[in-house]
């Protein structure tokens, strides 16, 4: 065998075996699977492979809450397909770049056959630099389901805090309800003092139209409660005619002790935007290593190249083409790099810092709505004490009824910081899950039956038998009510 035919044969030999190497057809795995089997782990309650759940007819739980978000969110959707994208970027990084091939053609100026040249050239270095670039794009395919996965948790964190909004939007319009009520039975008691001519009329307006002003904070917070029901059915997937059943009241409180630099170290190694940070670092250090290698020598090629002579002669043989590296050696790449390590160096400080201030912050709240519960329920029981010494006082004519609906209003304005630090507690434990990058554990298992403030009974007070139209106020001597009566406007939250 003749020299140009051995070296015909290896310069294609090798071109295939180069081809054969690069070759991939289809994009690798989109590894879902790992990602549901991660977020599981954070979220034992969360399947994303799961349907939605059927929620007619049943209160919608968190859990199913969470559920329907997985199943039926386009935002679920959106980062999901965000995997896709990333493996194919995967697939296009292992490839190499395509050979090349020139064809020339010249011609004797005196005339004469034609002189053909050809060349098949294939880049040399990115088959040196395959391996790590392959490394690189796994890396950044690990990078990508970081970020899904912190996607994810903070649409579930964001699923939560709307799913406790909505609840404690339309426990504010059931108390803001019974607040209605109250002082209508005040403005009835009042009208029939006024007609039997035992309260003034400066007075009389004054609980006439305070039943106004309340009647105006329950459209109000009708308002509020359609529009935090309505964000809720936006967060989880759903359009606003879908009909779904809330608790009527917002989770007891658990019996929870966390440790703040239990949760921190926690948060070290569950965070992902920590997590990611990290890999974005060791991402430059292997593009750092890869410039390195290159140093300025991208432009090698090596091919075959074939030529016929003007006298019908075929030259035949493999050749090398290379640039020197005399002015360009990545120095301003790698001066990137090496900046841009800084920046993650400073970006994971302050991650740790933030995570460090958001679990102090959310453990304080905690504690500061449990501290205000405490005191609160403490104060509705002496509130209910007090409305039943006020109802005995009046069926003995020993105080006004007008003063015992005031007592009830009072009581029922506790129902209202009731609910705002409730509600403050839980929203707290949310970002607390957040800022530590996993669901908390219970001690028992979250119940809706905590205080039914729709179940303030108005009976306690003997209102369905204190028939106003046929009392005898002019035997009742008000006078040292009436003029107080004026002072009652309560301090109304919001």
């Amino acid at each position: 065998m003749n020299t140009t035919n051995l070296l015909t044969r290896s310069s294609f030999l090798l071109c295939a075996t180069l081809l054969l190497s690069a070759c991939a057809t289809t994009p690798p795995d989109t590894a879902k699977a790992l990602i549901e089997q991660q977020l599981s782990a954070r979220y034992p309650t969360a399947k994303l492979s799961a349907t939605a759940p059927v929620l007619a007819n049943k209160t919608l739980g968190l859990d199913d809450a969470v559920q329907t978000l997985l199943g039926k969110s386009p935002q679920v959707r959106i980062e999901l397909a965000q995997l896709g994208i990333a493996n194919a970027q995967q697939l296009q990084a292992e490839l190499i770049s395509n050979p090349h091939i020139s064809l020339g053609a010249l011609r004797p100026e005196d005339g004469g056959r034609w002189q053909l040249d050809a060349g098949l050239s294939l880049p040399l270095l990115e088959l040196f630099t395959r391996p790590l670039r392959r490394e690189m794009a796994q890396e950044n395919l690990l990078s990508t389901q970081l970020h899904l996965q912190d996607k994810l948790q903070k649409l579930i964190a964001k699923t939560s805090t709307a799913y406790y909004s909505a609840i404690a939007a339309q426990q504010h319009l059931q108390v803001a309800r019974t607040m209605f009520d109250a002082t209508r039975a005040r403005q009835q008691l009042a009208d029939s003092m006024y007609r039997a001519g035992n309260l003034s009329e400066n007075n009389f307006l004054f609980y006439d139209n305070e039943l106004r002003r309340v009647q105006q904070q329950v459209k109000q917070r009708e308002l509020k409660a359609q529009k935090s029901y309505l964000k809720l059915l936006n967060v989880i997937g759903l359009d606003s005619t879908q009909v779904v059943i809330l608790p009527t009241q917002l989770p007891l409180l658990p019996s929870d002790d966390f440790s703040h630099a239990t949760l921190f170290a926690q948060a070290q190694s569950d965070r992902l935007d920590l997590q990611i940070v990290q890999q974005q670092s060791r991402l430059l250090e292997q593009r750092s290593n890869l410039l390195r290698k290159e140093n300025g020598w991208r432009d090698m090629t090596i091919g075959v190249n074939a030529e016929r002579e003007f006298d019908g002669a075929k030259n035949i043989g493999p050749e090398i083409e290379l640039a020197l590296p005399l002015f360009n050696r990545n120095q301003g790449k790698l001066a990137t790099v090496t900046a841009q390590l800084e920046k993650n160096k400073a970006q994971l400080d302050q991650l740790r810092l933030n995570t460090d201030s958001e679990i102090a912050q959310a453990l304080n709240q905690m504690q500061s709505s449990r501290s205000q519960l405490e005191l609160i329920t403490s104060s509705l029981q002496v509130a209910g004490k007090r409305v039943l010494l006020s109802n005995r006082e009046v069926n003995f004519m020993l105080s006004s009824p007008l003063e015992l609906l005031d007592i009830k209003r009072q009581e029922i304005q506790l129902a209202h910081d009731y609910t705002n630090e409730l509600a403050a507690y839980w929203q707290a434990r949310t970002q607390l899950e957040l800022a530590i990058g996993r669901a908390l554990p219970t001690s028992e298992s979250i119940k809706h039956n905590g205080m039914d403030h729709s179940k303030m009974d108005h009976g306690d007070t003997h209102h369905d038998h204190m028939n106003h139209k046929e009392m005898d106020h002019s035997n009742m001597n008000h006078a040292d009510h009436t003029n107080a009566a004026s002072e009652h406007e309560e301090h109304h939250h919001d």
